[in-house]
């Protein structure tokens, strides 16, 4: 019996945190102190993009002039330990259950913004690389909310025409030069006229998000927003470690949103 069998025979989902793997009661996946230690993204916000910020305003360093093509992004947590960790796990280490765990945050958030939105779609991956990961996770994010909200999933609508370079260490400038023209829509009847959530795990620069809200307007979509897990806050913040790439996750590897 592997390691990984051994945890899921003595630490099952559903009875212990699925971040300190301390025994829980109740029906939330997390124990009250991991709970308390979620960095929630709430006071002053971009309207825009969503990060946080120093102050409430329309358009923070990150998104103006640059993220134009979705309306609007959130965000329920900020990119910070534990919500970093266990996007990573999720990410990189097969930790699917973590989708089905933020999925009521990224429902509440939703709701709270008062969308209106007739199709979910998420980030895509190239065939190539999903297999070699076997999964990916911001189609697993896309599913549980689905689920749960009831709002059409659409699998097969935004993909990946190429494959691009890791963006690990790349600029802002350099991520979108990376991914222009990387994504494209099929059967655009589906999502024509329609407003469009686009789901993934983590805005970083929201060069990703930009991208694929770009492929989904030219599709004839009529409004793109943007439900993420967590959010790299805006440099007016100053909440992100002095080491920092705020990109880095506490164990030192770094996101590739």
């Amino acid at each position: 019996m592997d390691l990984k069998t051994l945890r899921e025979t003595f630490f099952p989902e559903k009875l212990t945190c699925s971040l300190c793997r301390r025994e829980i009661f109740g029906d939330s996946p997390f124990c009250k102190d991991c709970l308390d230690a979620l960095p929630r993204n709430d006071g002053a916000i971009c309207d825009h993009c969503g990060r946080k910020t120093s102050a409430r305003v329309s358009y923070c360093d990150s998104c103006r002039e640059k993220n134009l093509s979705f309306d609007v992004a959130r965000s329920p947590f900020l990119y910070e330990p534990p919500v970093s960790y266990a996007l990573q796990k999720l990410k990189y280490d097969n930790a699917k259950y973590f989708a089905r765990d933020f999925a009521p945050e990224l429902v509440r958030t939703y709701l709270a913004e008062f969308w209106t939105c007739d199709a979910v779609v998420f980030t895509p991956m190239t065939g190539k690389r999903e297999k070699k990961r076997g999964y990916n996770q911001a189609k697993l994010l896309a599913e549980a909310f689905s689920e749960r909200t009831g709002i059409p999933l659409q699998t097969d609508v935004l993909y990946k025409k190429r494959e691009t370079e890791s963006q690990v260490g790349m600029t802002q400038k350099e991520r979108f030069i990376n991914l222009s023209g990387s994504f494209g829509v099929r059967h655009s009847r589906e999502i024509a006229g329609k407003n469009v959530l686009l789901v993934d795990d983590v805005l970083t620069t929201g060069a990703t998000a930009e991208c694929c809200a770009a492929a989904l307007r030219r599709a004839g979509a009529e409004r793109v927003c943007v439900l993420t897990v967590a959010s790299v806050p805006d440099r007016s913040a100053r909440t992100l470690r002095e080491s920092g790439d705020p990109a880095e996750d506490p164990r030192g590897e770094a996101t590739v949103s």
